[in-house]
């Protein structure tokens, strides 16, 4: 092992050379001297190696003259064993450990930890229980029960009371809100601004609804069931496929609570119409008519048309007598308004005869009325008519002709 030097020792060759000429040590010194190693001053006078050691390594010892005031020697204990090494190692490395752990105490406690009565030296124990909060030591306060209440009516309760709240959903039967349990428990007491836990009722479990639109209605309620969902089946008249599922409800994809019933609507072919025989309804009264209609459980629409039959006489029908038409299916009446209108000619100042013949041709009927005249150029000419001439009135209707007579 190398030597230990003195910031202020020679060099090697230095101490070679200031121990020639100088006294060593006597034979019996050296094995004692082989114990200690000390660096050689400047005033160094001689050293003497030793026999050679079992690992072949020579010790030199180098004796100085005693200075006026001479200092004591550095000794090295030389009893210092392993065990004891290892004890300070250990200690070095378990302080943080034991600091960590001192510090997730304090933050998690969430109970009154037993108080301890620490003993005095002659034996006796000293009460040291505080008589209330000091500025060191926090206030501990006892925690409310909130278990059985809502989320929204336990948490202002707690916050309230001092603490703070965390909250964990999980599911449950019980309504979704519910608090289901709380840690530390009712009657605990915690430090002020402590965590109280809640565990949460998240409802029963959600399962997503399959899509069964489209298929088989057998098929499609094997599929409900097994995402643990009830099928309900309603049958809809559709001319989709007979007995497939063409509607469903909730849709597909929704997240539902487990056991949630699904209904199927499942397509029915609509049955065959019922027919009925349109039977005969010309020249009867339009209310005739439509009471026939009404007692075989059809519908109708009525039409004015003018006719020469007389007004509210069916003059024609649709569907004709006879045909087959669906039951509720609807039948055009046509109901004669009477006779339509028509222009009349103006005849004032034709002979009788020449005014007979327009009025005629035009569809109307004729009555005469003789006026007496004393001016013979008028005798048998049409002096007025009623209605007047360039009017409108029904075909078939009478125009009154005055006609002049000289006497």
């Amino acid at each position: 092992m190398p030597e230990k030097q003195d910031p202020q020792s020679p060099s090697d060759e230095t101490i070679h050379a200031d121990l020639d000429g100088e006294t060593t040590l006597s034979d019996e010194e050296w094995p004692v001297a082989e114990h200690y190693r000390v660096a050689a001053p400047p005033e160094t006078f001689e050293g003497r190696p030793t026999a050679r050691d079992e690992a072949g390594e020579s010790t030199v010892v180098v004796q100085r003259a005693a200075p006026a005031d001479p200092r004591p020697v550095r000794r090295f204990p030389p009893d210092v064993g392993p065990g004891l090494l290892i004890a300070v190692v250990a200690a070095v490395l378990l302080i943080p450990v034991a600091i960590w752990l001192a510090t997730i105490a304090t933050d998690d406690s969430e109970a009154t930890p037993p108080a301890t009565q620490p003993t005095t030296p002659t034996g006796t124990t000293t009460d040291t229980t505080p008589t209330g909060p000091t500025e060191t030591t926090p206030a501990r306060l006892q925690i409310p029960r909130v278990v059985g209440v809502t989320l929204e009516e336990a948490k202002p309760v707690l916050e309230k009371a001092g603490f703070r709240v965390r909250v964990t959903r999980e599911a449950s039967d019980e309504q979704v809100g519910v608090v289901l349990r709380q840690s530390p428990a009712a009657g605990a007491e915690l430090r002020r601004d402590g965590i109280v836990r809640l565990t949460v009722s998240a409802g029963t479990e959600q399962v997503e609804v399959p899509r069964v639109i489209g298929l088989q209605v057998t098929e499609a309620a094997d599929a409900i069931r097994a995402a643990g969902l009830q099928p309900e089946l309603r049958a809809v008249r559709s001319t989709k496929p007979a007995d497939t599922v063409i509607r469903q409800s909730p849709a597909p994809g929704s997240e539902v609570d487990a056991e949630t019933v699904v209904r199927l609507d499942v397509a029915t072919p609509p049955p065959a119409p019922a027919t009925v025989e349109v039977p005969r309804l010309l020249g009867l009264t339009s209310s005739e008519a439509r009471r026939q209609l009404r007692d075989l459980g059809l519908r109708f629409t009525v039409i004015e048309v003018a006719s020469d039959q007389p007004v509210g006489t069916v003059v024609g029908q649709t569907p004709r007598a006879g045909r087959e038409i669906r039951k509720a299916g609807t039948v055009t009446l046509r109901v004669s308004s009477g006779p339509a209108d028509v222009l009349v000619p103006d005849v004032v100042g034709l002979d009788e005869q020449s005014a007979r013949q327009e009025l005629e041709a035009a569809g109307f009927e004729i009555r005469v009325v003789d006026v007496p005249t004393g001016d013979p150029s008028e005798d048998g000419l049409v002096i007025s008519q009623d209605p007047p001439g360039e009017g409108s009135s029904p075909k078939g209707s009478v125009v009154t002709l005055r006609i002049a007579r000289f006497s």
